[in-house]
């Protein structure tokens, strides 16, 4: 039985986190009456949590567990960002690492990229009832975003487990890189 994954959801949660962090950590004061530089990017630390659940395939009546490439989707929570969506899709490689690309949606925009599982454990099921429950250890990419996230990137590692190969949880956590809010003040 082939693996599968899930990490969209995490990924495009540490994003959203990350941006909503760095917009938060823009304060620039003035120190001894020099006025301080306006950095060109701001980082910051993320971390999430995601529930995903396997998407039935266009024109199938059920879910596959042992799929070998699919789709996810689910929910997203990174403090102090708030809720998002998350989908992703994955494919199984010869090695048994799942591979993919990943995309949130929160209130102020989206963020997106790729990410990369391991299976924590590669030996037989210890019993017949836990052939499909699983883990993996991997990292993700962020490599863009739109409104709030434009131009984020960003790397981090995830955690996810599942006990029935369909439903998958998450934990995500990372550094996140957005350009430096303006701090020009618009005329007229």
């Amino acid at each position: 039985m082939k693996r599968i994954c899930l990490l969209g959801a995490a990924v495009a949660a540490v994003l959203i986190l990350g941006v909503a962090s760095a917009l938060a950590a823009t304060s620039h004061a003035s120190k001894a009456g020099k006025k301080s530089k306006t950095p060109a990017t701001v980082t910051t630390k993320v971390s999430c949590a995601s529930s995903l659940v396997l998407q039935v395939p266009s024109g199938a009546a059920d879910v596959t567990p042992d799929s070998q490439d699919g789709i996810q989707m689910g929910t997203s929570v990174c403090q102090p960002i708030g809720r998002g969506i998350v989908a992703e899709s994955y494919t199984t490689e010869d090695s048994g690492d799942i591979s993919g690309k990943w995309q949130g949606w929160y209130n102020t925009g989206s963020v997106y990229g790729t990410f990369m599982l391991t299976p924590d454990d590669n030996s037989p099921p210890t019993t017949t009832t836990s052939f499909s429950q699983a883990s993996y250890t991997g990292t993700f990419i962020v490599t863009n975003g739109t409104g709030a996230f434009a131009k984020a990137t960003g790397t981090g590692t995830l955690k996810c487990a599942t006990k029935d190969a369909v439903h998958f949880a998450c934990r995500q956590s990372g550094k996140v890189t957005l350009p430096a809010p303006s701090t020009k003040k618009k005329k007229g």
